[in-house]
């Protein structure tokens, strides 16, 4: 699985009750992906990520394995179906269980007014932050069925939840969508012992986002700030908590929910 990136690894064997959970990160090579396959490895999962450029895949996995964390890699583009089945086709062969699903990849461009999206930026958007996660869950959740139990947590965006200044239309559209997915899952996975929540970061210290701050203003970015009551953006890793919390069986009661991480700065 993923040549360089999983070299070393087992197949996981035994009764499917003692062996160390199999969790899937997608978009799992930087920032929220990057901290939440740390810390769901670091709490004795098996971790897999995912990401679409392969040098940068390996360079993650090769420092989680340099801090003892059993994790391989699978470069794929999440977007693209045949490589999600191939991605699954080989999770099954080499674990044979999948535990946890944690859909974080995704993307946006530079916020633009609705009138200048072309539909080729919404077939994009959408494809990026929608789709993927469609097309992931529906590969997944057989697998997941298989044990009876099992955890999907879907990374959106503080733009799902209300309107941005600072977001396109297509990617508000797009996170919006992925709340919406996010609760019919959990309905209809309800039965299976499957639950399916969301979280909604805000504002986040990660590289993309750092890469445009650092292009902003002084006031562009205290106005940013404050929009956030606790006047701050978040860490990766502050994500990362509430992502493995609702993937952990301290949520076991919690489906269908939207838990936002963003300092305040939506109160629903």
């Amino acid at each position: 699985m993923g040549g360089e990136a999983e070299a070393g690894l087992n197949r996981a064997s035994g009764d499917p009750d003692t062996a160390p959970k199999v969790a899937l990160v997608t978009g799992g090579s930087l920032g929220i992906g990057l901290a939440a396959a740390r810390l769901l490895a670091q709490r004795g999962h098996q971790v897999v990520i995912t990401a679409r450029q392969p040098e940068r895949l390996n360079a993650a996995v090769q420092e989680l394995r340099r801090e003892g964390l059993a994790v391989e890699g699978f470069p794929a583009d999440m977007a693209d179906a045949d490589a999600v089945a191939a991605l699954l086709t080989a999770l099954r062969e080499r674990h044979g269980r999948l535990d946890v699903l944690i859909n974080n990849a995704g993307g946006s461009h530079h916020a633009r007014p609705f009138a200048s999206l072309s539909p080729e930026d919404w077939e994009l958007t959408l494809r990026q932050n929608l789709y993927t996660t469609a097309i992931t869950c529906n590969a997944a959740i057989p697998l997941l069925q298989e044990l009876g139990h099992g955890a999907i947590v879907n990374v959106a965006s503080l733009a799902g939840r209300q309107r941005s200044f600072i977001a396109s239309s297509d990617y508000v559209a797009a996170k919006a969508g992925l709340l919406g997915l996010t609760r019919q899952l959990a309905l209809e996975l309800a039965p299976s012992g499957i639950r399916v929540n969301a979280v909604a970061p805000g504002l986040t210290s990660s590289r993309r986002v750092l890469n445009r701050w650092h292009q902003l203003s002084d006031s562009e970015r205290q106005g940013r700030l404050a929009a956030v009551p606790l006047g701050r953006p978040g860490s990766p890793e502050e994500i990362a908590e509430a992502i493995v919390f609702l993937a952990s069986d301290a949520a076991s009661y919690i489906t269908g929910a939207t838990l936002d991480v963003n300092g305040g700065a939506f109160m629903g």
